[in-house]
């Protein structure tokens, strides 16, 4: 699997929920100036040696940014919440954060983790 594989499976996943796109504005790589929210950017991509001591195994990270101009945390977490039951076999949310961004807006970080076998 390369980086842009990953990538581009990422936003087929993303862009594919029904639920996802009728809740959100758009999935991002670059976002246009003066985006309505909210919309998702997907953020870096990271590849990992994975478990295996061969290289025939790779860990991969991969940060979904979620932004909000709602007034409170809710918007980010149910788009969160939408994003979960969408994740590929071989691939889970390790961690959310969500923070308020000094815009005002609100802006959660969701890492996945997938292995390449």
């Amino acid at each position: 699997m390369t980086q842009l594989s990953v990538a581009q499976n990422l936003y087929t996943m993303l862009t594919g929920s029904t639920a996802l796109m009728a809740k959100i504005k758009g999935v991002y790589d670059v976002v246009p100036e003066n985006t309505a929210g909210p919309y998702i950017a997907i953020g870096q991509l990271q590849s990992l040696r994975g478990r295996l001591l061969s290289d025939n195994e790779r860990a991969w990270y991969a940060d979904i940014h979620i932004w909000s101009s709602y007034q409170g945390r809710k918007e980010v977490l149910e788009i969160a919440d939408l994003i979960s039951p969408v994740i590929p076999p071989g691939w889970f949310a390790e961690e959310l954060t969500v923070i308020q961004d000094p815009s005002g807006w609100y802006h959660g970080v969701l890492t996945l983790k997938g292995y390449d076998r």
